[in-house]
């Protein structure tokens, strides 16, 4: 998937309070650095199964849809790096609990 994808799912999860957000975001409404955060996502290996998170700590899971392929990853708060930190807040902004 080296396109701009159709879009981007979050569903942030745990933190102390554990309240789950998400959101979606259409690929063509991204900026350049929130894009290299896809990048990013697409570079890193699918999430295979459910890992518990660390207690009061978030976990990130993020899908990359293009067309019928979906790249599922799952961050811990502590794996979100300057690449990924754009999108994740942008996509953080746009969350409904």
């Amino acid at each position: 998937m080296t396109e701009v994808p159709d879009r981007v799912e979050l569903v942030r999860s745990g933190g102390f309070a554990n309240i789950t957000v998400r959101a979606c975001v259409a690929g063509r409404a991204l900026d350049p650095p929130e894009l290299a955060g896809v990048a990013a996502i697409l570079a890193r290996e699918p999430a295979a199964e459910a890992v518990p998170g660390a207690p009061d700590r978030q976990q990130y899971d993020l899908s990359v849809v293009v067309g019928e392929q979906t790249h599922h990853v799952r961050l811990g708060e502590h794996e979100v790096d300057d690449h990924l930190r754009p999108l994740i807040r942008r996509l953080v902004r746009d969350a409904a609990p």
